[in-house]
């Protein structure tokens, strides 16, 4: 039994949601794919519980710190430990059943450790002290410290575990898939269901493991530097050019837009490659492979550059002809989105579709993903930024992108769950899940928007001001029914039923 099986097993309640299923051989793409999960898992009930507290701070006039501490955790486990790693585990799975290579070794191993060490060492900050947002506007953290707000050795705690994240996603996970699709022997065994690179759902992951290798060194190097004088293993003086503030927020938005964008990626790929399985004609093929590649390449294309659209409201940091550089690629990356949604659209009307629960719910993600497109080309735009940028309407911009990719992976898991624990999940709790997810999810991406539009601050703890507790009201409904949709998940995963071992493997290929 591997390394990654046995933790399932002795973790309490999480463990019986995702025990490896070990008759049918496949454990070495199960295992650490599944401890992926369960993790992200454990994280999501975290941030659940944080986010029943920003409101109720809110409602009963509890301290402001405690709303600020909150709303940095709550952002945090939400979009690192809980997305990008249920990001990670699932993919993995999906990519190791199509090329036919195990999920083992340290790579793998270093990306669990780091990615979840570094969200509890951030955690332990925030706790110290250490409230910056998603967005670390240096130099914050280091004025924070000289002003006494927080501690210097609490910035280096914030600091190292924000360092483990980032070296999980731009270093060890892009390496492990690109490891796993370019290199080491195929083993038939594991082949569960064979795709090439010029399959839209595998050039999906390719694009978005390059993307994040390629945006985030530039990041690397410069948080290495600072990191690096932080613990005094070189001087000051050394990291003076990483500590300049347009240096740092260069190479941070340059990579932190482009997780967004890989993480699209991502999600669509998973999207063409799952959207196939539940044809009603059983073809297994989407309406067009060329425009869905073609969509691929022009949204990794425009999304490069498109993040020079954050600084528009941080003259003289750069150019003006740069600012609008960047909306126009922000509105380019519609025409890739287009595409994928023709793609999707006319491989339905032309096949049909087995409305099942997890493909469903990839399906509702992708609409929410839309919308929130939709959102961020709003705010991208040089006129609009001015007015929005500074609002609930960000956040929303924000909350709604990390919901939507969840929810599609959730979709995904779905699909992925029976091969990995030898378990079906039920269909009906299954379907409950998916509509309540969808109330949910657009309730709260439309609340967080319109209280942007009518200038709500984010990151702001008095709601009470121009009537800005209806919005916030609003977005605790809808965010209670969200949270019913995963306890209703989660309960589903909770009393899953064995399969037999063939009939595990046959009905849900990866």
């Amino acid at each position: 039994m591997t390394i990654a099986a046995t933790l399932i097993e002795r973790t309490p309640l999480f463990g019986r949601m995702f025990a490896v299923d070990k008759s049918t051989g496949l454990e070495e793409i199960n295992a650490w794919p599944a401890l992926m999960v369960m993790a992200s898992f454990v994280w999501l009930t975290v941030a659940g519980l944080l986010g029943l507290v920003m409101p109720a701070t809110q409602l009963f006039n509890m301290d402001s710190g405690l709303f600020y501490t909150t709303l940095t955790l709550h952002g945090a486990a939400l979009a690192f430990p809980f997305t990008f790693q249920l990001m990670i585990g699932v993919g993995l799975h999906r990519a190791a059943g199509c090329v036919g290579k195990p999920v083992t070794g340290w790579l793998p191993a270093t990306a669990f450790v780091a990615l979840n060490l570094g969200s509890a060492l951030l955690t332990v900050a925030v706790l110290l002290g250490f409230r910056v947002s998603l967005v670390v506007m240096y130099p914050l953290p280091l004025v924070g410290a000289k002003m006494g707000i927080w501690s210097m050795g609490t910035v280096v705690l914030g600091f190292t575990g924000i360092y483990l994240v980032l070296a999980t996603m731009i270093l060890f996970y892009p390496l492990l898939v690109l490891r796993m699709l370019f290199f080491g022997p195929k083993r038939p065994e594991l082949v569960l269901s064979p795709r090439s690179l010029a399959d839209p759902g595998m050039l999906g992951m390719t694009l978005a493991a390059l993307t994040l290798l390629i945006a985030g060194l530039p990041l690397v190097a410069v948080g290495t530097t600072l990191l690096a004088a932080l613990y005094g293993v070189i001087p000051m003086s050394m990291a003076a050019w990483a500590a300049e503030p347009v240096v740092f927020q260069y190479s941070f938005f340059i990579f932190a837009h482009n997780l967004m964008e890989a993480m699209a990626l991502m999600v669509i790929s998973a999207m063409y490659a799952t959207l196939p399985l539940y044809l009603a004609d059983g073809t297994r093929k989407l309406f067009s492979d060329r425009i869905a590649n073609t969509a691929l390449w022009i949204l990794l294309l425009t999304s490069i550059t498109s993040f020079l659209h954050h600084f528009i409201t941080l003259y003289p940091n750069q150019p003006a002809a740069l600012a609008y550089w960047g909306n126009i690629m922000s509105w380019g990356t519609g025409i890739g989105s287009a595409l994928s949604i023709f793609t999707v659209l006319a491989t339905i009307w032309q096949h049909g579709l087995r409305p099942e629960p997890g493909i469903m719910a990839t399906l509702a993600g992708f609409v929410l993903y839309i919308l929130d497109g939709a959102s961020a080309v709003v705010t991208s735009n040089v006129a609009w930024s001015f007015q929005l940028h500074g609002t609930m309407w960000q956040s929303g911009h924000t909350m709604t992108v990390l919901v939507s990719m969840a929810m599609m992976w959730l979709g995904v898991l779905y699909h992925h769950y029976p091969v990995i624990t030898g378990r079906r999940l039920d269909q009906t709790l299954g379907m409950w899940s998916v509509r309540l997810f969808v109330i949910g999810s657009i309730g709260s991406a439309l609340s967080m928007l319109a209280g942007g539009a009518a200038g709500m601050p984010r990151r702001f703890a008095d709601w009470n001001q121009e009537g800005w507790i209806l919005y916030g009201q609003l977005i605790l409904v809808f965010g209670l029914i969200l949270g019913a949709a995963l306890v209703v998940y989660a309960w589903n995963l909770l009393r899953s039923r064995a399969i037999g071992e063939a009939a595990g493997r046959r009905a849900v290929p990866a």
